[in-house]
C-alpha cells in the first residue's frame, strides 16, 4: 500500500511539472533590428517589439500554448547566445553548417531576397548575381553593407576580389549616414528592409535592381541546449498551417504595404490635392453661411464638418488619434479660409454703392462668369479633394491593418469623403442632404475604391512602388472623372 501511495504521489508531481515544460513554457527569443521584420513600434508613449518575423513567431507560439519573451541582442551576439543556451531561439537565420551544429532550424519562416539598391541611372544590365556584381566592379561603384549579414558565396568572392568596392557598417543608421554623405553609391539589403529604410530616411531616389544578389530561406534557429527536437517539429507543423491558411501573407501585407504606399505617394503633390479639397469644402460652407445668414460660429461649424469631420469620425472608429491633432495645419487652413471669406464679404458690403471700384469688380466678375462658372470651378476642386480624401482613407486602412481590406477600404473611403458633408447637411435646418439623395458621391467612391482595395489586398505587398503609384493614380483619376461626369451630364444616383 505504501508503494502504491508513493507511485501516485510521483505521478501527480510529474503531471504538475509537465505543463511547465509544455503549455506554460516561456520561450526566450533574441531579435535584432531589421524593419519591417523586427523593430520597435511606439504606441501610447511606450515601445514594443513587432514586425513580420516577430508577429509570425508570436502567432505560432500562441497556437502552441507558449509565452514569448523578446530581448534585443546584436546579431553576432545572438548567434553566440543561442549556441550557449542563453536564449532559446533567434530570429531569423540562414541555414549554415556551423549554425546547424549549435541549433535546430525550423522550416522557412520567409524567403529573403537581398537586393542592390542604386539610383535608377546607375542600374547595370545583368540577369544573374555574378553578372550584376561584375558590372558593379567595372563601374567602380561603392557599395555599403551591414556587418554580419549573410549575402552568399557569390558576394563573398566579389568582396575578396574587390575589397575597395565594399564598405561594411555596424548598423543601418551608420550605413544610411554614409549614403547621405555620398560616401557610398548604393547598398545591399533585403528588398522590404531597403524600402522601409529608404522611407524612414526620406531617400526615395534609390530603387532595387531586378536581379537579387542573394536569395535564400530564413528560419528560426532554436538552441540545441534548451529546446527539444519535438518542440521544433510542433513549431514546424504549426508554421506550415499558418502558411496554408494565408496568415503569414496577411502579416507580411500588414507591415509591408503601408511602407510601399508611403513611397508611392511621397512628395508635396498629394498633400496639395488634400489641401485644395479642404479649401473647396470650406468655401462651400462660406457660401452657405453667407446665403443663410449664419453667425461666425455657425460658419466655422459648417466649414469644419465637411473639411475634417469625415476623417475625424473615421479615426475615432478605428481607434486612431484624430489626424487633426497630429497635423493642426488642416485646422489652420479651414480657419484661414473662413477669415479670408469673411473679410472679402465685408469688403463687398462696404464697397457696394460707394465706390466705382465695386462696379469695376462686378464688371470683372461678370466677364469671368462668361468664361468660367465659379460653381463649376468649386465643383472641380471639390471632386479633386474627394478623390484625394478617398485614397488617404485607403492608406489609413492599410496602415492600421483593417482586414479584409476590400471591405474596410471602401467603407472608410466613403466615410472620409462624404461623412463630414452629410453631418453638415444634417444640422442645417435648410439642408436637403443632397449627398444621400442625388449627388452620387458614395457610389463614385465605392466604384473605384473597391477594385483598388482588392488589388492592394492580394497583390499590393509584392508590387513595386511605381506600380502602386499608377494604381492609385488610376483610382484618383477615375473618382474625379466620374464625379465630374455626373455633374456635367446631370446624372442621378440609382434609386433604392
Amino acid at each position: 500500500m505504501l508503494k502504491l501511495i508513493v507511485l501516485l504521489a510521483l505521478a501527480t508531481g510529474l503531471g504538475a511539472i509537465a505543463p511547465a515544460h509544455g503549455q506554460d513554457r516561456i520561450l526566450h527569443v533574441a531579435w535584432s533590428l531589421q524593419a519591417p521584420y523586427q523593430f520597435l513600434q511606439s504606441a501610447s508613449e511606450s515601445d514594443y517589439v513587432t514586425g513580420i518575423d516577430v508577429a509570425t513567431f508570436r502567432q505560432v507560439a500562441a497556437r502552441m500554448g507558449f509565452s514569448v519573451a523578446m530581448r534585443e541582442v546584436p546579431w553576432e551576439q545572438a548567434l553566440e547566445e543561442v549556441a550557449t543556451g542563453e536564449v532559446d531561439a533567434v530570429l531569423a537565420a540562414f541555414r549554415t553548417a556551423d549554425r546547424e551544429r549549435s541549433g535546430h532550424f525550423s522550416v522557412p519562416l520567409r524567403i529573403s531576397r537581398e537586393k542592390l539598391f542604386l539610383p535608377p541611372g546607375l542600374h547595370p544590365e545583368a540577369a544573374t548575381p555574378e553578372a550584376l556584381l561584375e558590372a558593379v566592379g567595372q563601374a567602380e561603384l561603392r557599395i555599403g553593407v551591414v556587418e554580419g549579414y549573410e549575402l552568399g558565396r557569390t558576394f563573398r568572392e566579389f568582396k575578396e576580389l574587390h575589397p575597395e568596392r565594399v564598405s561594411e557598417w555596424p548598423s543601418l543608421n551608420e550605413l544610411f549616414s554614409a549614403l547621405k554623405a555620398d560616401r557610398i553609391d548604393g547598398f545591399i539589403l533585403d528588398r522590404f528592409s531597403g524600402y522601409r529604410a529608404l522611407d524612414h530616411h526620406r531617400l526615395w531616389r534609390f530603387e532595387p535592381h531586378a536581379t537579387a544578389v542573394f536569395e535564400a530561406p530564413l528560419g528560426v534557429l532554436f538552441s540545441r541546449k534548451t529546446v527539444e527536437p519535438d518542440l521544433v517539429q510542433r513549431f514546424d507543423s504549426t508554421l506550415a498551417q499558418l502558411h496554408a491558411e494565408g496568415e503569414t501573407r496577411a502579416i507580411q501585407r500588414r507591415f509591408v504595404l503601408p511602407v510601399m504606399l508611403d513611397i508611392a505617394l511621397y512628395g508635396a503633390w498629394f498633400e496639395a490635392i488634400l489641401i485644395i479639397g479642404m479649401i473647396a469644402f470650406s468655401i462651400s460652407a462660406v457660401v452657405i453661411a453667407r446665403n443663410g445668414g449664419y453667425s461666425l460660429y455657425g460658419a466655422l461649424v459648417l466649414a469644419s464638418l465637411p473639411a475634417m469631420g469625415g476623417g475625424v469620425v473615421r479615426d475615432v472608429l478605428i481607434l486612431r488619434e484624430p489626424y487633426i491633432f497630429e497635423s493642426p495645419v488642416y485646422v489652420q487652413i479651414v480657419l484661414c479660409t473662413l477669415i479670408v471669406g469673411y473679410l472679402f464679404n465685408r469688403l463687398l458690403d462696404l464697397l457696394r454703392g460707394r465706390s466705382l471700384l465695386f462696379f469695376d469688380l462686378v464688371h470683372f466678375t461678370l466677364m469671368l462668369r462668361q468664361r468660367i462658372k465659379p460653381q463649376l470651378l468649386l465643383q472641380v476642386f471639390d471632386a479633386a479633394g474627394m478623390a484625394a480624401y478617398s485614397i488617404a482613407a485607403i492608406a489609413v486602412a492599410v496602415e492600421f491593418g483593417r482586414d479584409p481590406l476590400w471591405l474596410w477600404g471602401p467603407m472608410l473611403a466613403v466615410l472620409t469623403a462624404t461623412g463630414g458633408a452629410i453631418l453638415r447637411d444634417m444640422i442645417r435646418p435648410d439642408g436637403a442632404n443632397d449627398i444621400m439623395r442625388n449627388a452620387s458621391w458614395g457610389e463614385t467612391v465605392v466604384l473605384w475604391c473597391l477594385p483598388l482595395s482588392l488589388y492592394l489586398q492580394y497583390f499590393g505587398h509584392s508590387a513595386a512602388p511605381e506600380t502602386l503609384f499608377w494604381a492609385l493614380m488610376i483610382s484618383m483619376g477615375g473618382i474625379f472623372v466620374t464625379r465630374m461626369a455626373f455633374i456635367t451630364f446631370d446624372w442621378r444616383a440609382p434609386r433604392y
